[in-house]
């Protein structure tokens, strides 16, 4: 309450964001829908049900990077900054306890349709969702800004 309201004519989403949304959507699809094609191919004998299962579990993980990925827009992941984070990194440690047991677990395989991974299909849908990870660090290293420009008063500053 002590933060004025946004302006009138701040936009709710910046065309720039909107933009890098849509970019990052669309990486994701391709990925997914690879990874997907790609196991229906080397798969045939039970191509479909391991096919869903690296789909759903590579989208899963492109979800887990870009969470980390969009913690600091200007900060890389790398920097080291995230680990001062402690709710994310639980959060992110639960995520891929989820993501696993998802995959392994034989009730949660009856509930959710899925099946166990290979060591090499866990690498490929690891791999194909690191890209993400690629695109988003390019991203920053050009210093591309999604975002409306800071305001001149910081948020610390507002509330004293």
């Amino acid at each position: 309450m002590e933060v004025p309201p946004r302006p009138k004519t701040q936009k709710i989403m910046p065309r720039r964001l909107m933009t890098w949304l849509v970019t990052v959507g669309l990486v994701m699809a391709a990925g997914t829908l690879g990874v997907m094609a790609w196991a229906t191919n080397a798969f045939p004998s039970d191509n479909s049900i391991i096919a869903q299962t690296m789909g759903v579990t590579t989208f899963a993980l492109f979800r887990l990077f870009s969470s980390l990925e969009t913690a600091d827009e200007d900060q890389s992941l790398f920097s080291g900054t995230i680990l001062s984070n402690r709710p994310l990194l639980i959060g992110t440690g639960l995520s891929v306890l989820t993501i696993i047991l998802a995959t392994e677990l034989p009730f949660l395989q009856r509930l959710l349709a899925t099946v166990s991974l290979t060591g090499e299909q866990w690498l490929v849908c690891i791999g194909v969702s690191l890209s993400l990870v690629v695109v988003e660090e390019v991203k920053k290293a050009l210093k591309i800004r999604t975002g409306d420009a800071p305001s001149s008063a910081p948020v610390a500053a507002a509330a004293t």
